[in-house]
């Protein structure tokens, strides 16, 4: 059966010279076809590459944006604390300025006082009048009325009335 399709197949075969020349054409188009798949592979891999970069690149920007938020947040964070503790010295120095001030005016007042006490005269006793017959006793008496309303009795002078007495303080 070999022979009869060897036969069959080189009846049907072109001459040798013709295949020569398909077969040289066949080199050459497989040639070409390995250069163009290299360079489409060499296009597909920079296309790889370039995506590749592009993912990297958005990668980085997008950690470079968060990393200027927190930079940022942590600023902000920093002034606030700044701020606060501005005003809490603030608060302190007036606060201690308060308190100098208030000392200063009880050393003043303590000064004054001293100075006081030391120009004031001694103690006098106070003249007492004779004792008249109403303030014989500790307290001055009281007579009750008809409408049980308590007053004075009449030998009392009004000095002694206790309603008419002067107060020293």
């Amino acid at each position: 059966m070999e022979g009869t399709s060897t036969a069959a197949n080189s009846s049907s075969l072109p001459p040798p010279s013709q295949r020569l020349s398909q077969i040289r054409r066949r080199k050459k188009r497989t040639r070409e076809d390995m250069f163009s798949e290299i360079m489409e592979s060499s296009r597909s891999d920079r296309a790889h590459v370039n995506e590749w970069k592009e993912t990297v690149s958005k990668y980085r920007k997008e950690v470079s944006e968060r990393e200027d938020r927190r930079d940022q947040r942590e600023e902000r964070r920093d002034q606030r604390e700044e701020r606060r503790d501005a005003r809490d010295e603030r608060w302190r120095q007036e606060d201690q300025r308060m308190k100098d001030a208030t000392l200063g005016l009880l050393r003043r007042l303590v000064e004054v006082q001293e100075r006081l006490l030391e120009n004031r005269l001694p103690l006098q006793p106070l003249f007492h009048p004779p004792p008249s017959p109403c303030s014989v006793s500790s307290s001055p008496r009281r007579v009750r009325t008809r409408g049980g309303r308590l007053r004075t009795p009449s030998h009392c002078t009004p000095v002694d009335s206790p309603s008419k007495r002067l107060s020293f303080f």
